[in-house]
């Protein structure tokens, strides 16, 4: 078997190969620590057994490869949205260049499909009024800051 082998490892739902796997076993096994707020220090964290790892391991790789799982229709959905974030700046450009779109418009158009997905991806309902309303108050205030901005950087910009 070449280290390059690879096998799904159910634990972490990808495909490893055996180096990816111990590596990933002596990050979570062993003791580890994390501040603890409350009491001001560190205190011990839950962990992995790396032993247990470590045979989980071998015995993945001492036994015949395992397919991984069909994604979900959750996680194809998500996909899809990974996806689309990607095609972020090109859709963004098309839209502007194909349909005469306002840069801020093609942005806000974007912006409110990816929106759209995610609620479809997360089964979220449609955006309630309340929603709408805030999400236009919190809109109008960042244009209104950054009017004001624009307005203090001409005025300094006056004085010198």
């Amino acid at each position: 078997m070449s280290e390059m082998d690879m096998r799904y490892w159910p634990r972490l739902g990808i495909y490893v190969t055996r180096a990816d796997a111990e590596a990933y076993i002596s990050k979570v096994g062993g003791q580890h620590t994390y501040a603890d707020d409350d009491l001001e220090e560190f205190v011990p964290a839950p962990s992995h057994n790396q032993a247990s790892l470590t045979v989980e391991v071998e015995h993945l790789f001492a036994n015949p490869a395992l397919e991984a799982p069909a994604p979900s229709d959750e996680i194809l959905q998500m996909l899809a949205v990974i996806e689309f974030e990607e095609q972020r700046v090109p859709t963004i450009k098309k839209w502007i260049k194909e349909e005469g779109m306002d840069k801020q418009d093609a942005k806000d158009r974007f912006q409110a499909e990816m929106d759209i997905m995610v609620r479809d991806a997360l089964g979220l309902p449609e955006e309630t009024e309340q929603e709408i309303e805030y999400r236009e108050k919190a809109a109008a205030i960042a244009a209104e800051r950054e009017a004001q901005l624009a307005a203090e950087s001409d005025a300094e910009s006056e004085e010198e």
